[in-house]
């Protein structure tokens, strides 16, 4: 239903019913017109909580229903469309509310609309009503806030003054999940939008970084960390920036990592007399004297797998992009370095983090508030580009396993687009197919495995075991 025919369609059921009936009509299959119900109560008294819906095929035709259901809460001035849990309960569509990628959708489509449409943080919570700082920019609907606040999940306000097609793309999105989270299926053009749509969702819930965007963020922050799951080319990435920028080196973190490695130290040196202690300079300090002359870029790759507190020691506190001016006094003083560090406005750092590395422990708040922080995800666009039917299909898998069943934290294990490209890349293109093959079998398929085997991935354990048999399987055929 389009803004602007709220007050004309009070108390006009049949025109409002049939109004639904006919936006169903044009999305789904005849087939699926049966799992569903609309039900219509419009009503012109101002104290009664008008709405039209459509609800699941098996509550009654009237009164408390269960489950998820799609409503129109008509107003002054506008309507609010909403996604809402029936009164009776959740039901069957406890399964769709408590599934992480439900929610992931949503918030999605939140951002998508720039936050117009409102998500509640827990979809599963019932006891709280919705935010007066939310429903304050709706149109009037006090009758069913009343009624039913505690109960609505996700929500939009539209007005009758705005842009129709902004407003009836909103409402079209929100249609059209609640019709795809129950399975009902979409026919035809509304199948081929949706399928795009669905496309678009997902792109945000896995966004893309550009290297415009990182070189912009390095250049202004000058400490930035790159995190990501494995094979989303945080390394790769890393360095087509720092060559952009120029003049750069890189050195790789391990457990072994060391202060006397990174900022200065005292090495034995065998002389005629025995043994003497020579003072070297760090990674750090050979980074910064070369940033006397012009940019420079250190890589830090793998950042968190040394104790990046005892790695920086008292140089932790050089790292203020806001505050240039800063100097340590060095324990030990190389030649031709000056005896207090201060960090050149030409040096930038720039690291990269594997956020699925559970052997080491998080970066300390310390460590965190003095970088920057771009998150990477896997890029089904990369994979397609290479144009590898069996990398396509079984990425696709993937990327919809993880979405749907992981926690937030689980999905940061999720394999990233590199284990699915070519390992010779588009200079070999015989071949290709048995290469993808090879490297799923013995490379994605043991990573979920491991997963699962190291409880890594909690209550989604099964869903991803069934993923790798899947892959498995694909790989074998």
């Amino acid at each position: 239903m389009r803004a602007g025919r709220e007050s004309s369609l009070i108390g006009k059921r049949d025109e409002t019913q049939s109004l639904i009936l006919e936006s169903l009509e044009e999305r789904i299959h005849r087939k699926d017109h049966g799992r569903y119900l609309v039900r219509v109560n419009l009503q012109t008294g101002a104290d009664v909580a008008s709405f039209a819906g459509i609800i699941d095929e098996d509550n009654p035709t009237s009164g408390p229903y269960q489950g998820t259901s799609f409503v129109w809460f008509p107003g002054e001035g506008g309507s609010v469309v909403a996604l809402v849990v029936g009164t009776a309960g959740f039901g069957a569509d406890t399964a769709i509310l408590g599934r992480p990628g439900h929610e992931r959708r949503l918030r999605a489509l939140a951002r998508m609309h720039n936050g117009r449409l409102w998500v509640k943080p827990d979809l599963l919570d019932i006891s709280t009503k919705v935010p007066d700082t939310i429903t304050q920019r709706w149109p009037n609907i006090d009758a069913a806030l009343k009624e039913y606040s505690s109960v609505i999940y996700a929500a939009v306000g539209v007005r009758q003054d705005e842009d129709d097609d902004v407003a009836a793309q909103v409402v079209s999105d929100l249609l059209d999940l609640y019709l795809f989270e129950r399975n009902i299926r979409h026919k035809g053009a509304a199948s081929t939008r949706w399928q795009q749509r669905l496309e678009e969702i997902t792109s945000h819930i896995f966004p893309s970084v550009a290297l415009e965007d990182v070189r912009a963020l390095l250049c202004e922050r000058r400490f930035v960390i790159l995190e990501g799951p494995p094979g989303t080319g945080k390394t790769r990435l890393a360095l087509q920036v720092a060559r952009e920028i120029g003049s750069y080196e890189m050195v790789q973190f391990h457990p072994a990592r060391t202060y006397e490695d990174f900022v200065v130290g005292l090495y034995p040196s065998a002389t005629r007399d025995g043994l003497a202690f020579e003072v070297r300079p760090g990674d750090l300090l050979r980074a910064n004297q070369q940033a006397q002359i012009n940019k420079h870029v250190l890589v830090v790759d793998e950042i968190n797998r040394a104790d990046l507190g005892r790695v920086l020691g008292e140089a932790i506190s050089l790292f203020e992009p806001g505050e240039p001016g800063r100097t340590v006094r060095l324990p030990h003083v190389p030649d031709g370095f000056p005896p207090e560090l201060q960090l050149s406005p030409n040096l930038l750092v720039l690291g990269t983090r594997n956020t699925a590395d559970r052997s080491i422990a998080h970066l300390d708040l310390a460590i965190r508030r003095r970088f920057a922080f771009l998150e990477m995800w896997p890029s089904l666009a990369v994979v397609r580009e290479e144009d590898e039917p069996l990398a396509i299909t079984a990425f696709e898998d993937v990327i919809r396993t993880f979405t749907e069943f992981t926690t937030d934290e689980e999905l940061r294990l999720i394999p990233g687009h590199s284990y699915f490209l070519d390992p010779l890349g588009g200079s070999h293109p015989e071949g290709r197919s048995e290469r993808v093959r090879r490297r799923l079998q013995l490379e994605v398929v043991p990573l979920l495995r491991a997963y699962v085997a190291e409880h890594l991935v909690g209550g989604a354990s099964l869903e991803i075991k069934g993923l790798a048999d899947r892959i498995e399987n694909m790989a074998r055929d």
